[in-house]
């Protein structure tokens, strides 16, 4: 999809309601704007809530009940016993 746009005086343009939709961008949302190195800007629209949330529970769900709740140095050290200990699937 190509679409023409217009940098206003204050420097904002407007993004194309196919293309907003293509990206689900919601009023307000927050994007990341990178300049690559072929001078191309690139919009970057994260991922929404709902989605994090569902692979945040997919991953966790993997997680050993004896490793969960475990943060920081104690998970470290517990990852890093279970290597030692030949657990390392």
């Amino acid at each position: 999809m190509t679409y023409n746009t217009t940098v206003t005086s204050k420097g904002t343009i407007t993004i194309a309601a196919p293309l907003r939709k293509a990206l689900g961008l919601k009023t307000g949302q927050k994007l990341t704007v990178t300049l690559n190195s072929n001078n191309q800007v690139v919009l970057d629209a994260g991922t929404d809530l709902k989605t994090f949330e569902a692979t945040r529970a997919k991953i966790t769900k993997k997680i050993p009940s004896h490793l969960k709740g475990l943060a920081g140095d104690s998970l470290r050290e517990a990852a890093a016993k279970a290597w030692v200990a030949g657990n390392n699937d």
